[in-house]
């Protein structure tokens, strides 16, 4: 018996009777066969900079919650290299990332191959590439006009927490307005100055269930994020996007108070 066979069925133990993550596979497969014939981009690995909350309130997380009891991930169904990871240098002084059990790690692995393909498909034509950073939950790489730019997804507990104050702040280059979702949720969208005040930010927050959330495009070093509030306010709409949300909330992939690496 191999090890994929025997890490399968530990993990099909771990997981009886719990539902498996959102099936976005034909999505994938269509939008990934069309994206490639356009443009074979490689990611490369590094540190990059991420939009920086801590001036709004905001705080992102990250790293799995061992104490929850979690679902395993289904096999991929669309190529196992169609999202490959992307090797992100620490930053220093960083705590190493928390040992995960074989099985936790492959359904957070999966995870992120789900919210790749749901933000493949979701995200302007112009981004050309996407990509998970390795053993980062909540931390994404895409490729546009040749540049690399970071994404975070962030969702993590917080039950009773409240949305911060969404306001303008022209001397910081951040301006803020609230949006409807369906089920009488409400969004903050944000465009924001990251780095320098001539590069620019996207970054929408909302609550989910018991949940944070925070999508965000960081510019890069040259260059504004290539993703509109408003389009990353779409993404956040679709249904998909939704029921991806709803497993992260019942099954949380992230600890409430890990900080996110590798920004």
């Amino acid at each position: 018996m191999d090890d994929e066979t025997m890490l399968r069925r530990a993990m099909d133990r771990t997981a009886q009777d719990l539902p498996p993550l959102p099936d976005l596979a034909p999505t994938a497969i269509r939008l990934g066969r069309r994206r490639r014939a356009r443009a074979r981009l490689t990611v490369a690995g590094g540190v990059f900079g991420t939009v920086t909350a801590a001036a709004l309130g905001l705080s992102l997380f990250s790293t799995t919650d061992p104490g929850v009891a979690m679902p395993a991930a289904p096999p991929a169904a669309f190529p196992s290299a169609y999202h490959t990871p992307v090797q992100a240098q620490p930053t220093p002084g960083q705590t190493p990332p928390e040992k995960l059990s074989d099985a936790e790690s492959a359904r957070r692995a999966q995870f992120q191959q789900q919210v790749s393909a749901l933000l493949d498909e979701l995200l302007p034509a112009s981004v050309t590439d996407i990509r998970p950073v390795a053993d980062e939950v909540s931390g994404y790489r895409i490729t546009a006009g040749g540049k690399t730019f970071p994404v975070t997804l962030s969702i993590r507990p917080a039950e009773g927490e409240r949305l911060q104050e969404c306001r303008n702040i022209p001397s910081k280059r951040t301006t803020c307005e609230k949006a409807d979702l369906d089920g009488g949720r409400t969004a903050q969208v944000y465009a924001m100055a990251v780095n320098k005040p001539e590069t620019l930010g996207s970054m929408v927050v909302t609550r989910y269930g018991g949940s944070s959330v925070l999508l965000s495009v960081s510019p890069s070093d040259t260059a504004s994020a290539p993703v509109t509030p408003d389009q990353l306010l779409a993404v956040v709409r679709d249904a998909r996007f939704t029921d991806l949300l709803k497993y992260a909330d019942e099954y949380p992939v992230q600890k409430k108070d890990s900080p996110v690496r590798g920004g």
